[in-house]
């Protein structure tokens, strides 16, 4: 699967009848658009307070790469594109290719971080928003698993934990300790502090 840029977009017309579809459309209106949510896929980095609701993205402007591309997925679904798919997939994460972690990170070269993005006819889509490193996430995929927007939050968030323990006790280090490395991590892009 080859791996597409933000300006790359996915490009469809937003006709769905659900909640997400006439959201985007009545937010999309100012803007003269009726197509993809351009704007919204661009939006900064950042935690959004309702987690649980799939259309903060677009109320809050700012995501994580969960929430950004859950509501993608879901968004696509309701306009009848069921082929556009929410991936979880987990990769290496090191400041090679996430930069502006390297100081969270301390001594350890590189921790698992759960990602998601979005796969089409091929081609992967990431729209999280982070500054490009020397290294793309993909080079070090290890695994990679389509999931429903409706399952994400849950089941990413067990993946996620499962993927850190099983990493952390084959190198003697505390599972805890290495997932409070990893909040360190988001905290600092979530702040924008990166290179």
């Amino acid at each position: 699967m080859t791996c597409c840029t933000a300006s790359s977009l996915l490009d469809f017309a937003i006709t769905g009848s659900g909640p997400l579809a006439r959201l985007a459309r009545a937010l999309t209106r100012s803007a003269g658009s009726r197509r993809w949510p351009k704007p919204f896929v661009l939006c900064p980095m950042g935690r959004t307070r309702a987690t649980d609701d799939i259309g903060a993205v677009l109320q809050e402007q700012q995501g994580t790469c969960s929430s950004k591309h859950r509501f993608l997925a879901a968004l696509a679904h309701e306009c009848g594109r069921t082929d556009v798919q929410l991936m979880l997939g987990l990769y290496e994460m090191s400041e090679g290719n996430t930069p502006g972690i390297g100081r969270a990170l301390g001594e350890l070269p590189a921790i698992p971080e759960a990602h998601c993005y979005l796969a089409h006819e091929g081609k992967r889509f990431d729209f999280t928003g982070l500054a490009a490193g020397g290294a793309s996430p993909f080079e070090s995929l290890i695994e990679e698993r389509s999931v429903s927007p409706a399952d994400l939050p849950a089941a990413k968030l067990a993946y996620h934990r499962r993927a850190i323990e099983k990493w952390a006790q084959a190198r003697g280090l505390d599972p805890g300790a290495v997932w409070a490395v990893r909040e360190r991590c988001m905290a600092l892009l979530a702040k924008g502090e990166t290179p």
